[in-house]
């Protein structure tokens, strides 16, 4: 019992280096665990940011595009066809005599399409120019 009773602080003091060599190990882990969540968080950061990046130039290019065609001179609807704002503004620059080549260039639309609604607004009105209906309708009156 005498020898139980001497041995206890060396059985206490190994007991206690056990229980500190388990913790440092369980914390070993614990850290290892943590550097690998810390890498995987550290790359997705890294594709945040370039995806952040890649945004922003997306939206400067948009914003040059918008810039170089204004909207209000470009159809919203079918690709290749003029709005009617545009069409009126044809035929009207087209009526004060200005060439299809300048009515293009003012108004940013190609020249075969100025060409073309010229043409096709002429010959939907040739009829109603060659026949006048009003004239017969006030000689007969």
């Amino acid at each position: 019992m005498q020898l139980a009773v001497k041995l206890l602080p060396y059985v206490g003091l190994g007991i206690s280096l056990i229980l500190f060599l388990g913790l440092f190990c369980n914390l070993t882990r614990a850290l290892g665990r943590m550097r690998s969540r810390m890498a995987k968080l550290e790359a997705q950061v890294q594709q945040a940011a370039e995806l952040t990046g890649r945004i922003g130039a997306f939206e400067r290019r948009i914003e040059e595009l918008e810039r170089a065609v204004p909207t209000s001179e470009v159809s919203v609807g079918k690709a290749g066809s003029l709005n009617g704002t545009v069409r009126s503004k044809v035929l009207k620059m087209h009526r004060l005599g200005q060439p299809p080549e300048r009515i293009a260039d003012s108004l940013r639309v190609p020249k075969g399409e100025v060409e073309l609604l010229v043409k096709v607004h002429q010959i939907v009105m040739r009829p109603y120019e060659q026949s006048p209906v009003g004239k017969g309708e006030a000689e007969a009156s």
